[in-house]
């Protein structure tokens, strides 16, 4: 069971960092740096960003060393930790596994990022509907959302089960 389980934990962030790492490779080599284009009605805006801070920019403001000792430092532990609790828990399902999984990959797509760009993620899609809009994202970004979404949505399945 255990390589079965590693093997999955491997497939999700092979697969996860190739379309992280490519997108953002694509968005810094072909788009205008800060310039955003409108596709969709204006639906979704496409345009390179960097951001030196977390969700919606907060501790941009820090110093670069606070920023690598949060960001870098104790994200980077977090990591391990999830990978050692993925991989020595015994009673995860597969659901379970891969929604940590998702969290583990676009976690680490962005530490790459910061560990490789001068403490900045690069960004570069944004959605919304007028001035109801999201925050510039990328796909690491979504892997964490969508992971953390799989966490919710069996939550109550899970609390159900045990009762």
């Amino acid at each position: 069971m255990k390589d079965s389980k590693t093997g999955h934990i491997l497939l999700v962030c092979i697969i996860c960092l190739i379309l992280d790492q490519g997108t953002k490779w694509w968005a810094s080599d072909s788009l205008v740096a800060w310039q955003m284009t409108s596709y969709l009605g204006d639906v979704v805006r496409i345009g390179y960003t960097e951001n030196l801070g977390v969700f919606l920019s907060l501790g941009a403001e820090l110093s670069p060393a606070q920023r690598m000792v949060l960001f870098v430092g104790i994200i980077g532990l977090f990591l391990l930790a999830l990978l050692g609790y993925m991989i020595k828990s015994h009673d995860l399902s597969k659901r379970q596994l891969t929604s940590l999984a998702l969290i583990f990959a676009g976690g680490l797509g962005n530490l790459l990022d910061r560990i490789f760009n001068q403490g900045a993620v690069i960004d570069f899609i944004n959605l919304g509907v007028g001035t109801v809009r999201t925050g510039v994202f990328n796909v690491a970004d979504t892997v964490i959302l969508l992971g953390a979404m799989m966490i919710i949505a069996c939550t109550p399945f899970q609390l159900e089960q045990h009762k």
